[in-house]
């Protein structure tokens, strides 16, 4: 799966999570990782062709690597080499390009 923020309407699985936006806050956007829809593969490309993109991340899952992606290819044909990513546990894995800002942070009550 890739997510392209092209300022359209992003089609979730589930409502994302919404906190007021306050400040330098109101430009970042809060999904759950089972918002996200992975490939056939285990993983998902995020990528913001109009600019800057602060995604916050919840999720239970611990992250079991994070780096920089050497040459490869998703299932859907997406080459995600130099891309930045985090592996969770269980083998999924989410790329995103220079311009996407992450953070990841565990579920909350």
């Amino acid at each position: 799966m890739s997510i392209v923020d092209d300022g359209g309407e992003l089609k979730l699985a589930a409502a994302p999570q919404q906190a007021p936006a306050t400040g330098s806050d109101a430009d970042h956007i809060t999904l759950s990782l089972n918002d996200l829809l992975p490939d056939s593969n285990g993983e998902i490309v995020v990528v913001s062709p109009q600019g800057h993109l602060h995604l916050n991340i919840v999720t239970d899952l611990q992250i079991s690597e994070s780096g920089i992606s050497d040459s490869h290819f998703t299932a859907d044909g997406t080459d995600v080499n130099g891309l930045s990513f985090y592996a969770f546990e269980g083998g999924m894995r989410l790329y995103y390009s220079p311009e996407v800002e992450i953070t990841i942070a565990p579920h909350v009550g």
